[in-house]
């Protein structure tokens, strides 16, 4: 999990937000509630995957084009329905994610939300497992989420890999390429998977990181 910054709410959501849950909350019980996801509009996806990058918000994994991601309700639209279309309450996330978080939320211990927590409060990485700093809300979201389940592992060792193979180049590079292969594994970590991860192996190697 890393950071995460909302984009403006988009306008068709600011136009019709008060309409649309005003209609869901009327449906509730009823056989068109099904019929009603005025969150799957195509405006709302597409500000959603640019916000993550088209990865999931809480696993950080690229959702793939062949596995549609799921647009979550931080808080669950089952018991929160006045927030179905509330901006600050939508993102993506991967369908593994989504289905494990399901319709859980405690308002007592609630999910490390990355647009308002800083996940580097709650959890670090050593290797390719994630663990949490001592607080119950990471220890729970890691649990429930289950973001140390043997595909995503899998999936970060095949990360760790790759960006190793880049700080090998780096540090056999001439002094006239170092700069340009340093820039190459600073795209990596802007653009690719498992950020905070990948961060931590930089660190871990001595590698400067991005000047922010």
């Amino acid at each position: 999990m890393r950071a995460l910054k909302k984009l403006p709410e988009p306008e068709v959501v600011t136009k019709n937000k008060v309409r649309w849950t005003q209609d869901y909350v009327k449906s509730l019980g009823s056989d068109s509630t099904r019929k009603l996801t005025p969150w799957t509009r195509p405006a709302i996806r597409e500000s959603l995957t640019q916000e993550t990058q088209g990865r999931c918000a809480y696993c950080d994994s690229h959702i793939a084009q062949v596995s549609a991601a799921n647009i979550e309700h931080y808080r669950p639209r089952a018991r929160y329905p006045d927030l179905v279309v509330e901006w600050e309450n939508l993102t993506i996330a991967c369908p593994r994610c989504n289905s494990s978080k399901s319709d859980k939320f405690s308002e007592d211990l609630p999910f490390i939300n990355p647009f308002l927590d800083n996940p580097a409060d709650h959890f670090y990485f050593f290797g390719d497992l994630l663990f949490e700093k001592g607080s119950e809300r990471g220890k729970y979201t890691l649990l429930e989420l289950g973001l140390n389940h043997e595909g995503l592992v899998r999936a970060r060792k095949r990360r760790i890999n790759h960006v190793h193979s880049l700080i090998v180049s780096w540090r056999a590079s001439s002094p006239i390429l170092k700069e340009s292969a340093l820039g190459l594994i600073h795209e990596e970590l802007a653009s690719g998977e498992y950020e905070s991860m990948v961060k931590a192996l930089l660190v871990n190697a001595g590698v400067p990181l991005p000047i922010t």
